[in-house]
């Protein structure tokens, strides 16, 4: 089954994710700005594992040179021996000494970041999201160093202006309620006071208007933490109630 939107990635792309990441999926999410620019993410059970780029700014060699980590001569003869042996760049980096894992699973998580926030400026994209059975990750392959859950939360709060916030939040007077609860991978340091709030005042009666108008922090702050907490699936709208009948006596 495939997935398929198009339109601003500032509304569609957290979204998008939700349903990957709730849904469990396995597969590729190619996130397309035009036919010479696009970022594929691989993503297992809903967890991204993985990314690539088109543009040769995004790939996470010339990341990791930007950032100092290796050097350019380092990274050629990594290249070299990827294009010799048919290997991934992280294992072969790790091997030749020049990283060491845990540096390796930090850079890898910022290489992702970074191309999700590439892709959240785009004004236009086309989201695809291809179901597919992945063969097993190889043995020498890199943990994340972040999980799905926490890459949404902070896409939401890279989210540039309010009204798109607001626009993608929707009817304010629906109550929040609990939803699936606490994603596996979601550590506490990326739950903020905006989040440790909501979810504290949650009853399944107030309604998201009144949390946010009754509490002592800034409105767009506890706007965007609601909506990272409805894409992580933390929280859901609960459905709205039929009308009353009225009854004659």
């Amino acid at each position: 089954m495939l997935l398929h939107k198009r339109g601003a990635p500032t509304l569609i792309l957290p979204e998008f994710l939700k349903e990957v990441y709730l849904g469990r999926r396995t597969g590729l999410l190619h996130v397309t700005r035009d036919e010479h620019e696009a970022v594929t993410f691989r993503s297992v059970n809903g967890e991204i594992v993985s990314g690539s780029s088109t543009a040769e700014r995004g790939r996470l060699g010339e990341t990791m040179v930007r950032r100092r980590l290796i050097s350019r001569a380092d990274l050629e003869r990594a290249l070299a021996i990827m294009a010799r042996e048919g290997r991934r760049l992280a294992p072969v980096l790790r091997e030749m000494d020049l990283v060491d894992t845990p540096g390796l699973e930090e850079a890898l998580a910022g290489h992702i970041r970074e191309m999700l926030f590439t892709a959240l400026r785009w004004d236009e994209s086309s989201l695809l999201f291809e179901d597919q059975e992945l063969p097993d990750a190889p043995a020498e392959d890199l943990t994340l160093r972040c999980s799905t859950a926490e890459l949404i939360l902070e896409l939401v709060r890279r989210i540039p202006e309010r009204k798109l916030v607001r626009l993608a939040l929707g009817d304010l007077d629906r109550a929040p309620v609990a939803g699936q609860g606490v994603p596996s991978r979601l550590n506490g340091g990326s739950i903020g006071p905006a989040e440790q709030y909501l979810l504290s005042r949650v009853d399944g009666r107030a309604s998201a208007r009144s949390m946010i108008e009754g509490a002592g922090l800034p409105a767009d702050d506890l706007e965007r933490s609601l909506l990272g907490l409805l894409c992580t699936g933390l929280l859901r709208f609960a459905p709205a109630s039929p009308p009353r009948l009225h009854q004659n006596h």
